[in-house]
């Protein structure tokens, strides 16, 4: 008797297809896993990538400007007033310690735009301000006087005219005619022409806010301009000092004995398991009048 062709073979049962479908599902449930893990840690490195660049785009913008800080006085002191009228005294690198767990702030002064040099003896700090050619000046700017050895003054200009004076009216109170201003002005006829030169001062500041913006950023201001975020993702901004005897410290008793500044940015990467990864960039320079 010859059977039937099929008449052995069966289908698959309930329980082997339900079997079926939780292996299945187990594997795609894994090889998701898998993509997903894979996912955010290509989000991550990409995070901590873009964190990086930023703090590295803000230290080369530092490290330019603590390069170019002082050019055409050095380490001579900037004798004159705030805002308010007081007297003050400014350096080309003024730090700005915090404590030993906080963070540090930086003001750079540099002279990297107008210059020019006196065309008249300026005797006193009420002498007019008589320049070989104003082109570059305007009122609100500031600008040093200085002979490049021994003094400098920072002054505010006021007004400008076509014989080319630099109008600094004591309207304003960086002008008003302190002890500071006055006492330290060069003695013996005080700046003379021809050899003072004259240039518009760029004041910055760095320093780091963890309370303005919802994270935490480094901060860059220039006088004159509205404050701009050059980094954010901050952990913390430091500042050392390398000593001219090869000691470091953030807390220089004297800037007349730094060798080189070296400005750190922390930064800090948080992902979505709240694993936080800290990295830093830093630099280390010496302003070329230094």
């Amino acid at each position: 008797m010859t059977s039937r062709p099929g008449a052995n073979m069966r289908g698959f049962g309930l329980l082997e297809l339900i079997i079926t479908l939780v292996v299945s599902t187990m594997v795609l449930g894994a090889v998701m896993m898998t993509f997903l893990q894979s996912s955010r840690q290509v989000q991550r490195l990409s995070d901590v990538a873009d964190v990086r660049q930023n703090a590295r785009s803000a230290i080369q913008l530092i490290e330019r400007e603590i390069r170019m800080a002082g050019s055409g006085w050095g380490r001579v002191d900037i004798f004159g007033n705030n805002g308010l009228g007081v007297g003050d005294t400014l350096l080309a690198v003024n730090p700005g310690y915090g404590t030993a767990a906080g963070n540090d702030s930086l003001v750079l002064v540099g002279a990297w735009q107008a210059a020019t040099t006196l065309m008249a003896d300026m005797a006193t700090v009420s002498s007019q301000t008589r320049v070989k050619s104003n082109a570059g000046f305007a009122a609100g700017d500031l600008f040093i006087l200085t002979n490049g050895t021994s003094r400098s003054h920072m002054l505010m200009c006021t007004g400008t005219s076509s014989t080319d004076i630099l109008v600094h009216a004591t309207t304003s109170p960086w002008n008003a005619a302190t002890n500071t201003m006055t006492a330290t002005w060069p003695p013996s006829g005080g700046y003379p022409d021809t050899v003072t030169n004259v240039y518009k001062a760029t004041i910055t500041s760095y320093y780091f806010d963890a309370t303005s913006y919802r994270r935490p950023v480094l901060m860059r201001h220039e006088y004159g301009q509205p404050p701009q975020i050059v980094a954010y993702d901050v952990d913390g901004f430091r500042v050392n000092y390398v000593m001219q005897d090869g000691t470091v410290t953030r807390n220089p008793s004297s800037m007349a004995l730094v060798d080189k500044v070296s400005p750190v940015v922390y930064t800090r990467v948080t992902d979505s398991r709240r694993s936080t990864l800290r990295d830093s960039v830093w630099a280390c320079v010496q302003p070329r009048t230094f």
